[in-house]
């Protein structure tokens, strides 16, 4: 079941990070490194996530969400070990949307499940969809801010969608980035996680996490930084590049990561180079950094 939807995980990948016109017949991962708003993970980032409330999903609860920030908090904690060991300035802080009395966001997906809401009917519409829906989500966490005025500036009209919220909160925060999670609680069903628009500039990259495991949002968290996958998927199809990268890093966060220990997992250079940590990339690993793509 997990193999299996990680395998669809690749087709969405195509549909999301690809802009509609791009026909192309390899992918260099590459292309998401120091791209969009989240460049390379370094200074002041902001994590920013919320919490969304859909027909289908399981609603959250006061301890789902308690749990689930815990595990923001340990991902957080790690990715900062992470940066200390390899001497690269970070500071990740951590803030969501919440209404009163643990109230959430009530918003369906575009589908039933995060799966069918970014592979159904077809690209141009999933685009669409999952454009809307997030932008409308932003919308309504843009609604709960407080804005700040000042003498003989007018007042700034709440933030209407994701590119005007990561604005407001980049400024209000002083941070270089932010990175959003929009997060749906399927922790007992089976569904997908997926990162959006890493590859391009034509809306803001983010992320819907389906669980609450902490690597799982370390795993997501990396992939807006420009991160790739190392196992197979629609845009890691090569078997003995999958198998090389297996060899390499068996533990690599960027592996399949799914219910693993997020303790026992590590990053690795290849990982290392697409997230800015380093900019030089060993000449053994640059076969590595292509792929043939699906085109449909």
């Amino acid at each position: 079941m997990i193999g299996t939807r990680k395998y669809i995980l690749l087709f969405i990948l195509f549909l999301m990070i690809v802009p509609s016109s791009f026909k192309v017949s390899k992918v260099d991962y590459r292309q998401a490194r120091n791209t969009n708003v989240c460049k390379d993970l370094k200074g002041e980032v902001l994590l920013y996530f919320m919490f969304i409330d859909s027909k289908y999903t399981t609603p959250w609860t006061e301890f789902d969400i308690q749990s689930t920030i815990d595990s923001i908090r340990t991902a957080i904690n790690w990715l900062h070990i992470q940066a200390r060991d390899n001497n690269i300035p970070l500071n990740i802080i951590a803030d969501f949307y919440i209404g009163p009395e643990y109230t959430t966001i009530s918003r369906n997906l575009p589908g039933p499940t995060v799966l069918e809401s970014v592979t159904e009917p077809n690209s141009a519409k999933v685009r669409e969809n999952i454009k809307r829906w997030s932008d409308g989500v932003a919308k309504i966490a843009g609604a709960s801010v407080t804005l700040r005025t000042k003498d003989g500036i007018p007042d700034v009209k709440s933030p209407g969608n994701k590119e005007r919220l990561v604005a407001f909160l980049r400024d209000e925060n002083n941070v270089e980035s932010v990175a959003l999670f929009y997060l749906v609680n399927n922790y007992f069903k089976s569904d997908i996680s997926v990162p959006v628009n890493t590859f391009n500039s034509d809306d803001v990259e983010f992320a819907i996490v389906s669980y609450k495991y902490p690597s799982e949002f370390a795993h997501n968290f990396l992939h807006l930084y420009g991160a790739a996958d190392m196992y197979g998927t629609l845009l890691r199809k090569n078997e003995r590049n999958i198998k090389t990268l297996a060899g390499l890093y068996p533990n690599e966060v960027m592996q399949e990561s799914y219910g693993k220990d997020l303790q026992g997992l590590y990053l690795s250079d290849y990982t290392k180079y697409l997230i800015g940590w380093t900019n030089d990339l060993d000449p053994s690993l640059e076969p590595l950094m292509t792929d043939k793509m699906t085109v449909f």
